[in-house]
């Protein structure tokens, strides 16, 4: 009938009255709506306080105060708890946690205020790492999540990351750019009937949670750097009552860590754990990021696992707890990863690279476990959360039942030679798709995967070729069974693109 309507993500039509409330009310959905009036499209005026550039991909992010300060912070807030209310109507509660920068817990509360304008009472759980919103989500029922903060970004970048009541993450495209639209228009209607604050420590309950997953611990020292982050505040929590000595470094909070804006981990991290391997004869290193989201290990000689190494210590020893379990594992990784989870009789699946396109591929292929190249570990079992501390946990375990040496365990892992991740500039990133397209074409007859790209596996060497995004660039990245074969691949590969290149 022509008085019914349909509003957008919804099934069920509405009345022409209905519809006429729910615009004068500013329904975040009719921003979406083709039958929106001219109040509507007049309130969707852009906000020139918030800019459009904070809405990345997977987070709103931006240099503080510039960018990012109270007044956008409040308006997120609201915005973020007006779409979550427009998918979920029954939906009363928002749990927030924060980083340990200076600015952060400031920026949590103003968050909670907005959220709190917009009709959603808000949990305010403190400076935790993220993995503690998973754990809130899977065990209270919320509606969703937000953290407060900036990753491993310079100290005067700040963020917020949001997830659903199923601790899936809001990003571009799921939903991140619908809260980026009602957060930017002039006009942002609040709720008649605001929401409540509160604040709860799920940290005790939490760590009787994760110490499941450490079944079979016995004695072994670890040297463990906290990053001067939200993971010291529960990794003496997490192993006070285990078998596991603690040798500790950067354990401190500090606002303004040193190691921000640098990869990690940072040259400083890494010889802070290597020497307290040494000094202290620990079986395994291992330091945790700021953000306390990330990992990296080290031998027992103090030398850095590459993070698809350490994933095939953990993958090892999930199969034996679960035999024929599906694993996966960033395309990048190393083939003896895939060799690794076959013999132990698991499925190998690879995934893509971007952050937002692993956590949904992880979840969409019921994986039991994923690690990417960046030092996250993602676990079936946590909400299909990624968790450092389960992951440290794990390697724990496989030391207590194998007995060997890290180094021992991980030589399977480091038998080939990888060439890194390699950067090919291309004119324009239209001429990137088609020399991918090209490249597919050129190995059509050989073993090959179309994720992220195109992977080919050739007798004695593989790589994978994509553009990132739409760049005008293409990544390659090259494995062969010696350094002779990985050269020999890179180097075909380079030059069938500089040829496609040079063809136009």
């Amino acid at each position: 009938m022509a008085q019914e309507r349909t509003c957008p993500g919804e099934k069920y039509s509405i009345s022409l009255a209905i519809c006429r409330t729910r615009q004068r009310n500013q329904f975040p959905k009719c921003l979406l709506c083709q039958h929106r009036s001219a109040e509507v499209a007049g309130s969707m005026t852009t906000d020139p306080k918030v800019a459009s550039s904070v809405f990345r991909s997977t987070a709103v992010l931006g240099r503080v105060p510039q960018e990012f300060n109270e007044y956008v912070v409040r308006k997120v807030g609201l915005a973020a708890a007006q779409f979550l209310r427009a998918e979920v109507p029954s939906g009363s509660r928002l749990v927030v946690a924060c980083d340990l920068r200076d600015n952060s817990r400031g920026f949590a509360r103003i968050f909670c205020e907005g959220v709190n304008r917009g009709g959603m009472d808000t949990v305010n759980i403190g400076s935790v790492p993220p993995e503690l919103l998973a754990f809130v989500l899977g065990t209270d029922g919320c509606t969703g999540a937000a953290f407060i903060g900036g990753g491993n970004y310079a100290d005067d970048i700040n963020g917020i990351r949001l997830w659903r009541s199923d601790a899936t993450p809001l990003g571009f495209g799921t939903g991140l750019e619908k809260v980026g639209l009602i957060a930017r228009r002039l006009r942002t209607g609040c709720s008649r009937l605001p929401g409540h604050r509160d604040h709860a420590t799920p940290v005790p309950d939490y760590v009787a949670y994760v110490r499941k997953f450490a079944p079979r611990l016995e004695r072994l020292k670890v040297a463990l750097d906290a990053g001067c982050g939200a993971a010291g505040r529960v990794l003496h929590a997490i192993f006070a009552e285990l078998l596991v000595e603690l040798v500790p470094s950067h354990f401190e909070a500090d606002g303004h860590n040193p190691f921000l804006g640098k990869r990690f981990p940072s040259q400083a991290v890494a010889t802070a754990v290597a020497g307290n391997v040494d000094e202290s004869g620990a079986a395994l290193g291992a330091a945790i990021d700021f953000a306390g989201e990330r990992i990296a290990f080290f031998d027992e000689r103090g030398e850095l696992l590459r993070h698809d190494v350490a994933a095939g210590l953990i993958a090892a020893e999930l199969l034996m707890r679960s035999p024929g379990a599906c694993i996966a594992y960033d395309l990048r990784s190393t083939a003896a990863l895939r060799a690794r989870v076959t013999r132990g009789e698991g499925t190998p699946v690879a995934l893509p690279t971007s952050p937002l396109a692993f956590a949904q591929h992880f979840r969409r292929n019921d994986a039991l476990y994923a690690a990417d190249q960046s030092g996250l570990h993602y676990f079936k079992d946590f909400w299909r959360f990624p968790s450092p501390f389960i992951a440290l946990l794990t390697v724990c375990c496989h030391l207590s039942r194998e007995k060997r040496s890290v180094s021992d365990l991980a030589a399977d892992l480091n038998r080939f030679s990888q060439s890194g991740e390699i950067a090919i500039p291309v004119p324009t990133a239209e001429a990137a798709k088609d020399v991918l397209a090209k490249v597919r074409d050129e190995f059509r007859d050989a073993e090959r995967e179309l994720i992220d790209g195109v992977t080919v596996r050739l007798e004695n060497w593989w790589f994978n070729l994509r553009q990132p995004g739409e760049a005008a660039e293409l990544r390659l990245n090259v494995e062969g069974r010696s350094s002779r074969d990985e050269r020999r691949g890179r180097q075909t590969v380079e030059r069938l693109v500089s040829r496609f290149i040079s063809e136009g």
